[in-house]
């Protein structure tokens, strides 16, 4: 079974998210924030992450520079609700499959999240 990590300060959303793609067979956790993806990424067994631009602490773009150091070929996914196209840009430079705006739509991100995960 494929393992997502979904990383977003808004628990509800991201609670959401793990519950939606859980139902589409997806083994899914939750991190609160990029301090907690880096941790969490540092464990190893991911096969994909989905996180947010804009949390406290450490950033998504932040985590992301970090991440790729770690696990320079797990596929990320982005997203974002307040970040401008320069942020999302950003994301796609460091490595990124993409960056979505919120809100985001289940079978849109689904359809991302198979065409990252088939890159790997």
């Amino acid at each position: 079974m494929t393992k997502l990590l979904i990383v977003d300060d808004e628990r509800d959303l991201a609670n959401y998210l793990a519950e939606e793609l859980a139902g589409s067979g997806y083994a899914t956790d939750v991190a609160g924030d990029g301090v907690e993806a880096v941790l969490r990424v540092l464990d190893g067994g991911w096969d994909g992450l989905l996180m947010d631009i804009r949390m406290p602490r450490l950033d998504g773009i932040n985590a992301l520079r970090i991440i790729r150091r770690i696990a320079p070929r797990l596929p990320v996914v982005m997203f974002t609700g307040q970040a401008g196209q320069g942020d999302m840009l950003e994301t796609m430079r460091l490595g990124a499959f993409t960056c979505l705006a919120k809100p985001l739509a289940m079978d849109k991100l689904e359809a991302v999240l198979r065409q990252a995960l088939a890159r790997a």
